[in-house]
């Protein structure tokens, strides 16, 4: 895999007077081209013409520092690492200018979207003509109409579905989580709670329309399927829909391909990228950046960003979360810790085998099929992240699926196939977890044992088996059980 750390030219002279030829033409200085404008007697809306979005393969160093100069913006990779000899593909939304700067290199460039204002015209058209459709997930949903729809679900099945407010946006709107699980008691303490959220990063639609088609299923899937029976008599399971949802709006109504929060910052951009914003490995600018214009900007300080401080606190104050789904769009991949460094995190095998059990749920379902791997080198390095605050702050499994495309304006027909294979995903990894593999080896052994005893003798917060927020003999009990299982 490419190395994005990676800040020196090719040391070819050929190759590195033509890198820097096309630098004198572009201007090295910073500033990014094509950037998107207002439109001419429509200053409220932000328009993408002459812009295009383009799959490049990276070579080399020198390659990866001329891309990112003369693109404004990357959106994602593909599992494809590239042809043999090379570092990777990078997508990237672009103009002619940089498309001509890329070919003069002799990088090799596919055009994905030839027309990105194109693109933006027909799904605005489409969204704002109210087309017909035959279901809610037939097309892609408003703040307002998400929420509308999560009321309906808690009004049709209040015995199993609730609504809570974690906090508040920058720009004071809520952040609320609906909250599913049965009526059937446990057998001790408290259910386990699998914690899922979406839209971090405001474009990424397709994300929202999932994670409301796992709410929908199950929802209405309670007592009529067994699967959904069990997995709720056993777990709760809190999706929240919008962790970002002021940058969610401004793409609804402003700039669709906007990312991050909408923060004002000092030098008078806005925004900071709420997955560069958590408090474990922040501050690093392999993974992040410092500078406020770019689209991972992590922030002032670690938990900077309420929307962040939102989603921290909550968890905080609910001992229960065993297992984490931060779901982003898009390229196929079910990622996990660690996102800011390349060594293996502690316990990795758990993390791979659950992946890998999802990705199979994914294929068996009639899915595609999606890339399991450490976030650092499967996709690229993520500091300040979700999925390492939650694992390596927290002891709380976590991965970040990053959904189908193609780009962030994936057509309406992808919606359900995405929404099905991720409710598969979620159902097999409920259907599998394993509470006493203390260790996270993948299996339950005689070290488990060990690792909860002295957990259990020291009082720490991880040795609350059964979930009630505080440490006693009903933990012991539960652990045992459990481990006697081998679940």
């Amino acid at each position: 895999m490419f190395d994005l750390r990676a800040n020196e030219p090719t040391r070819n002279p050929v190759r590195r007077s033509a890198w820097f030829a096309v630098g004198a033409l572009v201007g090295l200085t910073g500033a990014a081209i094509a950037q998107p404008h207002a439109a001419e007697g429509d200053p409220g809306r932000v328009r993408y013409d002459g812009q295009m979005v383009v799959r490049a393969v990276i070579r080399d160093a020198a390659d990866l520092m001329l891309v990112n100069q003369v693109a404004p913006d990357c959106w994602s990779h593909t599992a494809d690492p590239g042809p043999p000899g090379t570092w990777g593909v990078l997508d990237y939304r672009i103009d002619a200018s940089g498309l001509e700067a890329l070919r003069a290199v002799g990088m090799q460039v596919e055009v994905l979207i030839p027309d990105l204002q194109r693109v933006v015209d027909e799904e605005s058209r489409r969204l704002a003509g109210g087309a017909m459709t035959r279901g809610w997930f037939d097309d892609y949903k408003s703040l307002d109409q998400v929420s509308q729809f999560v009321d309906g679900l808690i009004a049709a099945r209040p015995e199993i579905a609730s609504r809570e407010t974690l906090g508040l946006s920058l720009e004071q709107r809520e952040i609320y989580a609906l909250r599913l699980t049965s009526p059937v008691p446990p057998d001790r303490g408290g259910k386990p709670v699998i914690l899922i959220n979406s839209v971090q990063h405001a474009r990424e639609w397709i994300t929202v329309m999932s994670t409301m088609y796992m709410a929908d299923q199950l929802v209405n899937g309670y007592g009529v399927d067994p699967r959904v029976t069990a997995v709720l008599d056993k777990f709760e399971i809190v999706i929240v829909p919008f962790v970002n949802p002021d940058g969610y709006v401004y793409t609804w109504t402003t700039e669709r391909y906007w990312r991050k929060n909408r923060r004002p910052n000092a030098n008078g951009t806005f925004g900071v990228d709420n997955n560069r914003n958590w408090g474990f490995a922040w501050g690093s600018n392999n993974g992040s950046s410092g500078n406020f214009g770019s689209e991972t900007y992590r922030g002032t300080a670690p938990f900077s960003e309420p929307e962040n401080v939102a989603m921290r606190d909550w968890t905080l104050a609910n001992p229960g979360v065993v297992m984490h789904l931060d779901v982003h769009s898009y390229g196929q991949y079910l990622l996990y810790s660690w996102g800011y460094t390349p060594a293996p995190a502690p316990g990795v095998g758990a993390l791979r085998s659950l992946a890998m059990g999802m990705r199979q749920a994914i294929l068996d379902s009639g899915g595609v099929t999606y890339n399991a791997g450490q976030c650092y080198q499967t996709l690229y390095p993520v500091s300040g992240g979700a999925i390492d605050w939650y694992y390596g702050d927290q002891n709380i499994l976590s991965w970040t699926p990053e959904l189908r495309g193609p780009s962030f304006s994936p057509p309406p027909s992808v919606i359900l196939p995405t929404a099905r294979e991720m409710y598969a995903a979620l159902l097999w990894l409920a259907e599998n977890y394993c509470g006493a593999d203390v260790d996270y080896t993948g299996f339950v052994d005689s070290v488990d044992f060990d690792a909860f005893m002295a957990m259990f003798e020291a009082g720490l917060p991880s040795a609350d088996f059964d979930h009630t927020g505080f440490v006693d003999t009903d933990d012991f009990d539960a652990f045992v059980q459990a481990f006697i299982e081998g679940c």
